[in-house]
Protein backbone atom coordinates (compact mmCIF):
# COMPACT_ATOMS: atom_id res chain seq x y z
CA UNK A 1 0.00 0.00 0.00
CA UNK A 2 1.13 3.52 -0.70
CA UNK A 3 2.87 5.04 2.34
CA UNK A 4 0.74 8.22 2.31
CA UNK A 5 -2.45 6.18 2.24
CA UNK A 6 -1.23 3.95 5.05
CA UNK A 7 -0.37 6.99 7.19
CA UNK A 8 -3.80 8.51 6.59
CA UNK A 9 -5.60 5.30 7.53
CA UNK A 10 -3.54 4.93 10.71
CA UNK A 11 -4.23 8.56 11.62
CA UNK A 12 -7.94 7.84 11.22
CA UNK A 13 -7.52 5.23 13.94
CA UNK A 14 -7.38 2.06 11.88
CA UNK A 15 -5.14 -0.75 13.06
CA UNK A 16 -2.88 -2.59 10.65
CA UNK A 17 -5.23 -5.59 10.92
CA UNK A 18 -8.27 -3.54 9.86
CA UNK A 19 -6.30 -1.88 7.07
CA UNK A 20 -5.25 -5.25 5.65
CA UNK A 21 -8.90 -6.36 5.71
CA UNK A 22 -10.11 -3.31 3.75
CA UNK A 23 -11.06 -3.49 0.10
CA UNK A 24 -9.36 -0.94 -2.16
CA UNK A 25 -12.64 0.98 -2.28
CA UNK A 26 -12.89 1.12 1.52
CA UNK A 27 -9.29 2.26 1.83
CA UNK A 28 -9.86 4.94 -0.82
CA UNK A 29 -12.97 6.24 0.94
CA UNK A 30 -11.15 6.36 4.28
CA UNK A 31 -8.20 8.14 2.65
CA UNK A 32 -10.56 10.71 1.16
CA UNK A 33 -12.36 11.16 4.47
CA UNK A 34 -9.01 11.84 6.14
CA UNK A 35 -8.51 14.67 3.65
CA UNK A 36 -12.01 16.07 4.18
CA UNK A 37 -13.76 14.59 1.15
CA UNK A 38 -16.92 13.16 2.68
CA UNK A 39 -19.94 11.12 1.61
CA UNK A 40 -18.42 9.31 -1.34
CA UNK A 41 -20.90 6.99 -2.95
CA UNK A 42 -20.20 3.84 -5.00
CA UNK A 43 -21.15 5.76 -8.14
CA UNK A 44 -18.27 8.18 -7.44
CA UNK A 45 -15.80 5.31 -7.67
CA UNK A 46 -17.59 3.92 -10.71
CA UNK A 47 -17.31 7.27 -12.48
CA UNK A 48 -13.59 7.37 -11.75
CA UNK A 49 -13.25 3.95 -13.40
CA UNK A 50 -15.27 5.12 -16.42
CA UNK A 51 -13.10 8.22 -16.79
CA UNK A 52 -9.96 6.13 -16.64
CA UNK A 53 -11.31 3.77 -19.32
CA UNK A 54 -12.37 6.45 -21.79
CA UNK A 55 -9.86 7.34 -24.47
CA UNK A 56 -8.23 10.74 -24.05
CA UNK A 57 -9.61 13.62 -26.08
CA UNK A 58 -12.56 11.65 -27.37
CA UNK A 59 -15.24 13.66 -29.08
CA UNK A 60 -17.96 14.69 -26.66
CA UNK A 61 -21.41 13.23 -27.26
CA UNK A 62 -24.31 15.67 -27.44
Amino acid sequence: MDAACLRALRRRGHSDATIVAMSPEEAFCEYCAYHGIMNLQPNTLQMLDKLRESPPKQQLAS
